[in-house]
């Protein structure tokens, strides 16, 4: 596993029911809502990143 600089987080929307929320961007890509276990009540949410363009030192 790596260290924290090789996550990003940001802002994502679920795509079948809009909800927003803040994710773990992990180096493969692959995404991890951050202090929940679910993104939303969706089955299977497919989410979309709402912005990626910040860097280390921008994220709070």
């Amino acid at each position: 596993m790596g260290n924290n600089e090789d996550k990003q987080r940001a802002a994502a929307e679920c795509d079948d029911c809009g909800e927003i929320g803040i994710v773990q961007i992990w180096p493969d890509g692959s995404l991890q809502p951050l202090g929940q276990s679910n993104f939303c009540d969706c089955e299977s949410p497919t989410l979309e990143v709402l912005e990626t363009d910040l860097d280390h030192d921008e994220i709070p």
